[in-house]
């Protein structure tokens, strides 16, 4: 199967590994036979995974790695699933909604904030992100003026 990678250690994806393959319709839990980078494309092989059928079902599915197993960042960098969820405010206090996805533009990633039927698009860039706490689920923006009505 071709994978799309969001993360950079190639370690992630060694044989034997344990992965779950999770799509609207099922569940895969089932161990890496290999992993490697071929013309600029990563590909991945998973036991029980034998035929263009069977790689088919899983098109758009995500890969998921225990927690666990996936190590520490530096400070100041977070995974994309850690982002999702968090409450987004600006600095004087107003509550724009939910991490509800992390949009990978070609370039900076793009963080979607929803709240009922309003929805924000907030690029991740370190002069609009003035604090982020993971641990209270909580990230605290101070947005330039006009961003909200691009949205609109």
């Amino acid at each position: 199967m071709r994978v799309e990678l969001i993360v950079d250690d190639d370690r992630l994806f060694e044989s034997g590994r344990r992965l779950t393959l999770q799509n609207a319709t099922g569940r895969l839990d089932e161990e890496i036979e290999f992993f490697r980078r071929q013309h600029g494309r990563c590909v991945l092989k998973m036991r029980g995974i034998d035929s263009i059928s069977d790689a088919e079902f899983w098109i758009g599915a995500e890969i998921r790695i225990p927690i666990q197993e996936i190590g520490p960042l530096e400070s100041g960098w977070f995974y994309t699933f850690q982002l999702k969820g968090c409450r987004v405010l600006t600095a004087g206090g107003e509550y724009l909604g939910i991490v509800t996805d992390v949009l990978d533009s070609g370039g900076t990633e793009i963080l979607k904030v929803e709240r009922e039927k309003e929805e924000t698009l907030i690029p991740f860039a370190q002069s609009y992100l003035k604090r982020i706490d993971l641990g209270q689920q909580l990230i605290e923006v101070d947005l330039p003026e006009g961003l909200r009505e691009l949205n609109k």
